[in-house]
């Protein structure tokens, strides 16, 4: 998929990219006001959401996606959170690197901990049958840690576990736990890894569960580039659990 950003005016970026049929559309971005609506032309696919099938809704979300990138990364606006910011990522993996044992430990035993038993966080978060948003028994379907990095890619604070929930009965998923923000000076690097369902028998910790956070912010990197229809760089297309399906996107 190529695309290009064909002018700035007015706090709305103008993006055009040629989706892999080699159709064109026009994406105007409108970066300094939040409240107005971003803009979509083309002229191939209907333009009603409810009038495509899953193929063209995909590759409009794709062609969508691909321009907010582009306007990121070509122009001074910081338009992506930093969990849909590869570059972003990749500090986040060095600094998971860089730390030792003793101040992973400080930093991820509760989160491995939860992982392991997350009825601890069901308890801890009052998710239950009478309590929660959904019908049925809820269950704990994703977990993310979140920690703060400096410029120089050091972690010097870390955010409460934050959770998505769900039942056999409910058809998206409901969040729990406080929601807070890496301080202004800092970039957040979120962790997000579902409850552990057999771990195995030779798993050591923390060496493999430092590998597993990083593997998890390559994949997040990997699925970041498969989002917007293009193939991942070589050294991130790998397997591995990274942006879950589904409304988890905070």
């Amino acid at each position: 998929m190529q695309a290009n950003v064909i002018g700035i005016k007015e706090g709305v970026i103008g993006v055009e990219v040629i989706d892999p049929r080699g159709n064109s559309h026009l994406i105007e971005l409108a970066v300094d006001n939040e409240d107005a609506d971003d803009f979509h032309g083309q002229d191939t696919y209907p333009h009603s959401s409810g009038e495509r099938d899953n193929e063209e809704e995909r590759l409009m979300n794709q062609v969508f996606a691909r321009a907010r990138f582009e306007a990121h990364t070509q122009t001074e606006y910081d338009i992506l959170r930093s969990g849909w910011d590869p570059t972003k990522l990749r500090r986040g993996i060095d600094a998971l690197e860089r730390i030792s044992d003793d101040e992973f430990d400080d930093l991820f035993y509760e989160y491995y901990m939860a992982l392991h038993d997350p009825t601890r966080l069901k308890d801890e978060y009052d998710i239950g049958p009478d309590t929660a948003e959904v019908e049925g028994d809820p269950r704990i379907a994703l977990v993310i840690k979140s920690f703060c990095i400096t410029d120089q890619n050091e972690i010097v604070s870390d955010l409460p576990l934050f959770v998505f929930y769900s039942s056999e009965q409910a058809d998206k998923n409901y969040t729990a736990g406080p929601d807070p923000d890496c301080p202004s000076s800092t970039t957040e690097i979120p962790s997000m890894l579902p409850p552990f369902k057999d771990a195995p028998e030779d798993f050591i910790y923390p060496e493999d569960f430092r590998g597993l956070m990083i593997n998890n912010l390559i994949c997040q990197i990997r699925d970041i580039y498969r989002n917007m229809g293009e193939r991942p760089p070589k050294q991130y297309d790998i397997d591995g659990f990274g942006k879950p399906h589904g409304n988890f996107d905070r």
